[in-house]
């Protein structure tokens, strides 16, 4: 117990030290340019290790260990006030096997994750349904992603084999992604609805991504259908594969418009699912979504204003709960100097026989549940960040609960 609440105690000593290295003009504490950068300014906490960093970097290898942390209060409604607590290291390198003279255009990436103490927020004191904590995970320390990648064809065509992560690669908007309520990250019609590989799982797969001209891509995956639960693949190595598991293949169309990104995508999960009306199992889901993230003022080389639209819909209803998702917001950056803030949307609908199972259970549960986010990002120095939050949960999945309003306050330091 003691131990747990100095963590805490120097979770929050960290956040007003930080804060107050904030409050300096960077620019200003360097009197001449030639001079070396002081620890403010590195782009790393532990600068550049003498020269030893610059020196692997130039010669293929480049490794990286960050910290991510966060505090989150229940401020009113859901199940309780309370507090949470999460933190994840996530390390590991890359290795650029053409500058080690192994293998032209190739590279290799692994990462892990040292998940110290996590709690779940959603569970323990708000009663949601969508994570209102992208980063809560059992605690754990877990092996992610190890895959080698290659281009060809001048680099039109990208593959990767190996351990994977579905969501490193599929649904992303540059904007969302932002926000901390984990319903912006991976769509719900997925990571609901099926067991793909997505945050903190990984599970074998191959990926290619064709660039027909500057603009136009087609990319593909093929994934394991059951990367496992966090609990039954605590440590990442969890390769269990059956018909009942399945495969999940994804396919996505992008194009770069003026200023914008759109993309087309589906999945087909060739695995077994349990229809909620009768019990009986049957084969094959799908899903499709389309993504729209669009700079209104500015461009992606220089952001100003921009704004993001995502909608996902699960045809096969009986099978799913969730039914269909949509989300959107706007983003702003630039406010003060290093500075990024926003404001989304999402709502979740549950499908109707996933509504009727639980009610004839004795559960009940909401036909919808929305959630707005308030989010505000600063960056402190090159190597740390800190960013405020706010979301308000309207009409929990368990709908004996009332609204909630939930704070909450993010660092990440790359070390």
């Amino acid at each position: 117990m003691w131990a747990r609440v100095g963590l805490r105690q120097s979770f929050c000593y960290g956040f007003f030290c930080l804060g107050a290295f904030g409050a300096y003009d960077l620019n200003a504490a360097a009197s001449a340019s030639d001079k070396p950068k002081s620890w403010l300014e590195r782009e790393q906490l532990t600068g550049d290790w003498g020269g030893g960093r610059a020196a692997l970097v130039d010669s293929g290898v480049s490794p990286y260990i960050t910290w991510t942390s966060q505090i989150t209060r229940n401020l009113d409604g859901g199940l309780r006030a309370g507090m949470d607590v999460g933190g994840v290291v996530e390390f590991g390198f890359d290795l650029d096997l053409e500058k080690l003279g192994a293998w032209n255009g190739a590279t290799i990436h692994t990462s892990a994750f040292w998940i110290q103490f996590n709690d779940d927020p959603s569970a323990d004191i708000v009663g949601n349904f969508d994570e209102v904590s992208n980063l809560a995970a059992q605690r754990s320390v877990r092996f992610y992603q190890a895959y080698v990648k290659q281009n060809f064809l001048a680099a039109k065509l990208t593959a990767k084999i190996g351990q994977l992560a579905l969501d490193d690669d599929f649904m992303i908007s540059p904007q969302s992604s932002m926000f901390q309520n984990a319903s912006f990250g991976p769509l719900p019609v997925l990571s609901a609805n099926t067991m793909v590989p997505i945050y903190p799982l990984g599970a074998l797969g191959a990926w290619a991504q064709m660039n027909f001209t500057s603009a136009f891509r087609l990319q593909i995956g093929i994934y394991s259908g059951d990367a496992g639960t966090q609990s039954s693949n605590r440590h990442g190595f969890y390769y269990s594969h059956s018909s009942r598991q399945g495969a999940a293949m994804m396919t996505e169309l992008g194009l770069d418009g003026s200023g914008g990104i759109y993309k087309l995508g589906a999945l087909l999960h060739t695995g077994e699912f349990t229809d909620y009306r009768t019990g009986d199992v049957r084969s094959g889901n799908y899903a499709l979504y389309m993504v729209l993230d669009q700079m209104l003022i500015g461009n992606r080389d220089a952001p100003k204003l921009g704004a993001f639209f995502r909608v996902a819909l699960s045809p096969q209803v009986a099978c799913n709960e969730v039914d269909w998702y949509i989300d959107g917001g706007v983003t702003v950056r630039g406010v003060w100097d290093g500075d990024r803030v926003g404001v989304g949307f999402g709502r979740v609908n549950f499908g109707g026989p996933f509504i009727e199972s639980q009610r004839d259970a004795g559960i009940q549960v909401a036909n919808s549940e929305s959630i707005i986010e308030l989010s505000y990002q600063k960056q402190l120095t090159p190597w740390s960040m800190i960013q405020p939050d706010l979301q308000y949960v309207i009409t929990p999945q368990n709908a004996a609960l009332p609204n909630a309003l939930i704070a909450a306050v993010r660092m990440k330091i790359n070390f």
